[in-house]
């Protein structure tokens, strides 16, 4: 009867604490409010095949005021299996996603995503884990077959994907030393907004470093939007050398300090219709394209910018646009044809101010002649 007892106590105050997780999550919030991970890339480096499959974990911490729940997790492959704290942790508390990647397939980079979705989070959470699984073990000369000057590197354009306004994101890549000397790297030409570092430097003889690229939107000389590109150059034993290395990074808005009621009533854009097909247009053509666009939220719309993926696109509608709440106002672009040719989908990316809906695709549909 005892035993009874407990297992039903037991019960009943998990599902209480359901109950509170059902709650909560009635109000949506940006993931830097609601939980935190020690880390969101794990990189394994260069694996041997051989070896077998491979594990990493990461832990989190709920820095919210109430019980979370890890819902589901979705790996981009049937590679790498995650197992995750399944119960609501409590505010303070920690849970762990353990991964195992197979190892089994290789000799190959792989890079992969693990998409989290997580109680009263607005949107889903990403975590990744890569490396390069080998047949053998490599030395430096057969691991790096891209180089400037005697500096191994296999990647010259990396990218940070999505950065939010006023808070810097880095990233790391594998470079080494392929000479039979000390290797000092030093960096020139960096645009502002960039800081690249090298450890350890001097990079040891036939050695491996770490190339650490990281991105502050706030060193910008003005606040940009969208697609960037910031690049620098190496000073290798004090000879400069002229060959490139890119960071890309889309940059967003920042929902961080939003409190429950400004989420509750955040803007919503909605579009009309979000392919425009103008048909048959002869090259060189300049097509005039607009949208309707509708704001469903309580408060100011703005779109900050819109990116095309196809050159040729020049705003008339001047941004950020600013719909009113409950307004609709028309965004107007041309598209100029005289660089492409045949059945063409050109893909547009508004940034908005919307946590919700912080980035919009529409497209352009159409054969130019």
């Amino acid at each position: 009867m005892k035993k009874l007892v407990v297992i039903m106590i037991s019960v009943l105050s998990q599902f209480f604490v359901y109950q509170a997780v059902a709650q909560e999550s009635k109000v949506m919030l940006d993931e830097s409010k609601v939980i935190s991970f020690d880390k969101k890339i794990h990189d394994f480096g260069d694996v041997i095949i051989s070896d077998g499959p491979v594990k990493c974990t990461f832990t989190f911490t709920n820095i919210s005021d109430s019980p979370i729940v890890v819902h589901n997790i979705i790996s981009s492959c049937g590679c790498a299996t995650p197992q995750w704290t399944r119960s609501p942790v409590k505010p303070g508390k920690k849970g762990k996603v353990d991964v195992v990647f197979n190892n089994d397939q290789g000799p190959y980079p792989f890079d992969k995503t693990l998409t989290l979705y997580v109680s009263s989070v607005s949107r889903p959470v990403i975590l990744r884990i890569r490396g390069t699984a080998h047949e053998k073990k490599k030395n430096v000369d057969e691991l790096f077959t891209g180089k400037i000057g005697q500096m191994g590197i296999n990647k010259t354009v990396v990218s940070l994907r999505n950065i939010e306004q006023g808070v810097l994101k880095q990233d790391n890549i594998d470079i080494a030393n392929l000479s039979k000397s000390p290797l000092k790297v030093e960096t020139v030409d960096v645009t502002r907004g960039l800081l690249l570092t090298v450890y350890p430097n001097p990079i040891p003889p036939k050695s491996i470093a770490k190339l650490t690229y990281t991105v502050d939107p706030t060193l910008l000389p003005k606040q940009k939007w969208g697609k960037e590109t910031f690049t620098g150059r190496f000073v290798l034993n004090g000879k400069k050398h002229q060959e490139q290395f890119s960071v890309t990074a889309v940059i967003v808005d920042n929902f961080r300090n939003l409190n429950k009621n400004e989420v509750k009533n955040a803007p919503i854009p909605i579009i009309e219709k979000s392919y425009y097909d103008f048909g048959t247009a002869v090259k060189g053509a300049v097509i005039e394209i607009s949208y309707k666009i509708k704001n469903k939220g309580k408060r100011e719309l703005l779109i900050h910018k819109v990116e095309s993926e196809k050159r040729g696109l020049s705003q008339i509608s001047p941004t950020p646009l600013r719909i009113k709440a409950g307004g609709t106002a028309t965004l107007k672009l041309r598209f100029d044809t005289k660089e492409h040719y045949g059945d063409m989908i050109n893909i547009l990316t508004l940034i908005t101010n919307s946590p919700s809906k912080p980035m919009v695709n529409l497209f352009i549909t159409g054969t130019i002649r």
